[in-house]
């Protein structure tokens, strides 16, 4: 670490489904209790079941719809032949019984899984993993928050096996709170900023663009992500 498949109709229900859900409660505050998501899920199956695609679109939420035209959306499921319909009668038949699941993301982009039962939401998992390096995403969330946590040993962990030489949790410790620290200090709260952010993921390379104008290049060593480059332009 230096410091400088889905077809198109599979992925709109994916999106349709990730924009569906408000957790009742964590929204907006209206006094009226908001409908249970098994009747819109079995709404928009109905609607998809007898082929009325518009009646279907007009059930997906606003911020979907400014994303997908619906030209887009009727586009992808036309093309699916009967599967739209198939799926339609499955969500009618079985989303009354389905116990409702939504996620909840955190700044850093932790997924908090929830679950509804007997009326209330219940967290469903795990919502914590120490310092993991499983996936690009999990190592940079290591990386902020072990330099939080001023644990200069697990920010080892995460520099490749090229990269180590004689480097040191002491000698990291240094350059993280030495001369340049408020610099330093800026360049992880802009990679905190981008934690959450979209990044690609190409075999074992990893890059996110960090604003303005830099990104973070990760690369899979050993079986676990590890930071590369923190280029700080």
């Amino acid at each position: 670490m230096r410091a400088a498949g889905l077809g198109l109709g599979g992925a709109l229900f994916v999106a349709f489904f990730a924009a569906l859900f408000v957790v009742p409660g964590l929204g907006s505050g209206c006094a009226h209790r908001p409908e249970e998501p098994a009747a819109t899920v079995t709404s928009f199956g109905a609607a998809l079941a007898r082929g009325d695609l518009r009646a279907a679109y007009q059930l997906t939420s606003g911020e979907f719809q400014r994303r997908t035209p619906f030209e887009t959306f009727a586009a992808g499921l036309a093309g699916a032949g009967g599967e739209p319909a198939a799926l339609g009668q499955r969500m009618v038949t079985e989303a009354p019984a389905v116990p409702p699941r939504v996620d909840v993301t955190l700044a850093l982009g932790e997924r908090v899984p929830l679950v509804l039962e007997a009326g209330r939401w219940r967290i469903d998992g795990p919502v914590y993993e120490a310092w993991g390096q499983a996936t690009p995403r999990a190592a940079l969330r290591t990386f902020v928050r072990a330099l939080d946590a001023r644990r200069y040993d697990i920010v080892l962990r995460l520099v490749p096996e090229r990269y180590r030489g004689d480097l040191s949790a002491e000698r990291l410790r240094a350059f993280w709170e030495g001369e340049h620290k408020d610099e330093h200090r800026a360049l992880l709260e802009r990679v905190r900023a981008a934690a959450s952010a979209p990044l690609t993921e190409t075999g074992d390379e990893a890059r996110l663009p960090l604003a303005p104008d830099g990104e973070v290049k990760l690369v899979r060593e050993a079986g676990g992500w590890r930071i590369e480059d923190l280029d700080n332009n």
